[in-house]
């Protein structure tokens, strides 16, 4: 019999030969084992891809080099054998992966005694779509689920295990079943393009093996830690006001500890928290195969300071780790240098979804002994701090999974808390997403509202063991991020008892609960609420069943969303559909705060272009233009997904934008839209994106006046360069999504995602609105710009400097600016909120100390401006700064009208 000792230093010896392969980036929390031996990464180029032919089709077999982590068409365009597949309209010459069978493969060594004495598994973080595995060509197993990572025994005699040469293959064969698990915007949606190729009613596109491979070695006496899965409860009353570290009333935590182990077994969980309380150590029975275990920690107000959104406090994470030591006696030395370990990054906070007022005592007492929700409004408070969440909607980055990559997913979110956010919901028809997304939340301070990954479409949920796995998998995975704060079901799937969508409460928010009571649950996006199964202050599962209510008051919604019209495309109309520009603004009158009726817009935006800089590498020169300078598709309409026939490439970008170019820009005829070249296509998308960028502004101004505590804006990012929704442009890398970022973002950042900002309609009706967490004071003003001659004019001064506008969400004072006899086309207004009283007026943004919000208030469309002829020079800095941005610095020197 070999020796524990043998065995490792074997092991050792086989990991060390086997070391060429290793993930940079996009590797998740994997099995804390004897030994973990990656099969997959940047620099390991040992795969193939190899096709079955197709005669019938005139497919001859290929054999190609593959990546993993990755996907098919990238590896069919790295071997020259496609083009770029979002190129002109490539993605739908989908033959040579469609109408064959592709299978990756590749060979691995292996000491069989490791599998004849212990247990040795691959394991895949994630394929997509339908596969079998094999091993030597003996099938271990199905894949029918992106979200599942799957595990798979090897087993020395019936996988015909061997020293050298084992092979490993995957084969993507349509005809296995999937049940629509996976990414629902493959192949289409209204930002993401449309394929030729379905699935079992589903569009589909590219294939492959999407996430990291590797084996993991546990020895017969000890046991593997697959999962850590972190609880954290709140141990003092419901707050309704701040918690203050050192003085609140600690935390509980309990980790469910997931094993795996080849044989029945025994040994010591230990949980080590790194804030220094002792944790719980447990001796344990451990049965062969898979188990778990829970352990249980305190942390108290003077170990730990709590974690906040950005913008409300600091983000404090704590380590926790859990080791388990085989054997009957704790400390033997060669079980504990056997041990695995395992640890995630915690934080410790308190968050309540809010449906009722929570600022009144006599409802929380009674709240608090009640199930179910209210329907007064919907709100979020963290550490008893209610809060207005502003923010956007999150789709996939790729549809290509072999561009994803892991620090754009970083800039990705860090752009959104530079842009004043503060909320981010992950959609529920595209992927749960990689972990560098989680950790620079939860660094960066942006809380997350996540869907499940269901969005209908051939993608509802079915009660089966798959779907419960994959739901089970991906919660235990995530519940350490502390900015994860909401689970809700589904995307746009009203949940109703009695109908087909009550399985998201019987079923998927069910297993979600089960698998996590410290987070609030909900039942969709957008949704009514719960009858039973949640505690009514807060909307933490109570352990009993879910129910929703048929009808309730509306506390949640998505729209209005700004369509694109004027050009047959896949959606859209080719119809033009004017519409008004909201300028200026309808300025509410009612009144506003948490005690009142309230509403949360988890989804609301408008169409728009990407920037030259994304599109231009995808489009043939001849075709830059918004019509492409070619013919026009015929296009059967439906609104949402139209079939268009035709040569058109533009007509494949999802939404035109000649509705949102004239509305804002003034009428433009065929032959503008018709016109191509580089500084035409420039104009045109920078029309675009600016019209957006108004649109988003007012509709923002519109909600903030009145009593609104959500605002996400559909949506934050591109899936690639079209017609779609983001405020971020799409493309590769960790500098993608500049060029359309810095037209929407800094109107964010500097006034409608301000907690402290004025904003003006229409008559003159101005407000100033406090949804930051504390009081301010300092001097609001508004200015009057004439475009004529430059002159400013001051209008209004609100002093706030003795009388503080008290704290927020939901604080809100009306005024009124006089405007009568004027015309709306010769000036703008200034609004500018300071911590101090302004020494003069402004006119650029961040002009005075102490300024907190600047807004460029518009009364008309761009279009109906009367602007005297200007002379803008550009000065460009000589060097990058160290963040790699590039300082531009602008000059007008514009002339009155007649001179």
């Amino acid at each position: 019999m070999v020796s524990r000792d043998a065995l490792l230093l074997r092991l050792a010896i086989a990991v060390a030969s086997a070391s060429a392969c290793q993930p940079s980036q996009l590797a998740e929390n994997i099995p804390a084992a004897a030994a973990v031996r990656y099969l997959s990464g940047w620099d390991c180029d040992d795969w193939t891809a190899t096709s079955s032919g197709n005669a019938a089709a005139g497919l001859k077999r290929l054999s190609i080099k593959a990546q993993v982590p990755g996907d098919l068409l990238t590896d069919l365009q790295a071997a020259g054998h496609i083009g770029d597949p979002l190129y002109e309209n490539n993605w739908l010459k989908s033959d040579i992966w469609a109408k064959q069978t592709w299978t990756f493969s590749r060979n691995f060594s292996l000491d069989v005694a490791d599998a004849e004495t212990g247990r040795v598994q691959v394991v895949f973080d994630g394929i997509k779509m339908g596969a079998r595995v094999k091993i030597n060509g003996v099938t271990a197993g199905t894949a029918t689920s992106q979200f599942i990572r799957y595990s798979f025994d090897l087993d020395p005699k019936e996988h015909k295990l061997r020293s050298t040469n084992n092979s490993l293959e995957v084969e993507f064969d349509q005809s296995i079943e999937v049940g629509g698990r996976f990414m629902a915007c493959s192949g289409g949606w209204d930002w993401a393009p449309y394929t030729n190729t379905r699935q079992e009613g589903a569009n589909t596109f590219t294939y492959g093996i999407w996430k990291h491979v590797y084996l993991v070695f546990t020895p017969s006496h000890s046991a593997s830690i697959f999962h850590v899965v972190p609880r954290i409860f709140y141990k003092g009353k419901y707050p309704m006001e701040a918690l203050v570290d050192g003085e609140h009333a600690g935390f509980s935590v309990k980790v469910n500890v997931f094993l795996s182990a080849a044989a029945a077994t025994e040994g010591f969980l230990r949980l080590t928290p790194s804030w220094g309380e002792p944790g719980e150590q447990v001796h344990v029975q451990v049965p062969a195969g898979n188990s778990s275990h829970t352990l249980l920690a305190e942390a108290s107000a003077a170990q730990v300071k709590l974690w906040w959104p950005v913008g409300m406090g600091q983000q404090h994470l704590y380590d926790l780790k859990v080791t388990f030591e085989p054997g009957a006696s704790f400390g033997a030395s060669t079980a504990a240098a056997s041990a695995p370990s395992a640890s995630r990054a915690v934080g410790f906070r308190y968050f309540a979804l809010v449906t009722g007022n929570d600022t009144d005592p006599a409802y929380v007492a009674r709240a608090g002994l009640e199930e179910g929700t209210d329907s007064q409004g919907m709100y979020f408070r963290i550490n008893g701090v209610a809060f207005w969440s502003k923010g956007a909607n999150v789709i996939p980055m790729e549809e290509l999974e072999g561009r994803m990559n892991g620090e754009a997913h970083r800039v990705l979110v860090r752009s959104a808390a530079d842009g004043g956010m503060n909320t981010l919901r992950v959609w529920g028809g595209g992927i749960f997403l990689p972990d560098e997304f989680y950790e620079a939340c939860d660094e960066l301070g942006l809380v997350v509202f996540h869907d499940m990954m269901y969005a209908q479409s051939g993608h509802a949920p079915e009660k089966n063991y798959v779907q419960d796995t994959e739901l089970r998998h991906q919660i235990r995975r995530l519940s350490s991020h502390p900015s994860i704060v909401i689970w809700d079901g589904c995307n746009e799937c009203t949940v109703r008892m009695g109908t087909p969508t009550e399985i998201y409460a019987t079923f998927v928010m069910t297993v979600v609960a089960e698998e996590d009571d410290s987070r609030s649950i909900w039942p969709s996006c957008p949704a009514f609420g719960w009858t039973t199964g949640v505690h009514k202050l807060d909307c933490l599962p109570n352990g009993k069943p879910l129910t929703t209510p048929g009808t309730s008051h509306v506390i949640e919604t998505h729209g209005y969303y700004q369509h694109g019209t004027g050009f047959p495309s896949v959606n859209g109309w080719a119809k033009m559909w004017g519409f008004n520009a909201n300028l200026p603004i309808k300025v509410s009158a009612e009144a506003t705060g948490l005690e009142r009726r309230n509403v949360f817009g988890s989804e609301f935006g408008a169409v728009v272009m990407s920037s030259f800089e994304s599109m231009a590498p995808t489009l043939h020169e001849a075709h830059w233009g918004l019509h492409a300078g070619q013919v026009s598709d015929t296009c059967n309409e439906t609104g949402f997904a139209n079939t268009c026939k035709g040569p058109n490439v533009m007509a494949q970008r999802n939404y035109p934008c000649d509705s949102l170019i004239n509305a804002y820009f003034g009428l433009h005829p065929d032959s503008y839209f018709n016109q191509t070249g580089e500084a035409i296509f420039k104009r045109q998308l920078f029309q675009c994106m600016l019209a957006q960028a108004l649109i988003l502004k007012s509709d923002i101004e519109t909600r903030r006046s009145q009593n609104q505590f959500g605002a996400l804006v559909w949506q934050l990012n591109e899936i690639w360069p079209t017609g779609g929704w983001g405020v971020r442009d799409p493309g590769e890398g960790a500098s993608a999504g500049r060029p359309l970022e810095a037209l929407a973002l800094p109107l964010q950042e500097r006034s409608i995602f301000a907690d402290v900002m004025v904003a003006c309609g229409a008559d003159g009706q101005c407000y100033v609105k406090n949804d930051g967490p504390t009081a301010f004071e300092g001097v609001c003003i508004v200015s009057f710009l004439r475009f004529a001659d430059g002159r400013k004019e001051l209008l209004k001064a609100l002093d706030f400097s003795s009388a503080p506008l008290r704290a927020g969400p939901g604080t809100k004072e009306l005024f009124q600016v006089e405007v009568s006899g004027m015309d709306s086309s010769s000036y703008m207004l200034l609004g500018e909120c300071t911590t101090s009283a302004p020494s003069r007026l402004v006119a650029a943004y961040g002009s005075s100390d102490g300024c907190v919000s600047f807004n460029e208030i518009l009364m008309a469309a761009p279009a109906q401006l009367h602007l005297p002829p200007a002379k803008v020079n550009a000065t460009v800095a000589a060097a990058a700064n160290a963040d790699g941005s590039i300082d531009i610095s602008l000059t007008a020197d514009a002339r009155p009208s007649g001179t």
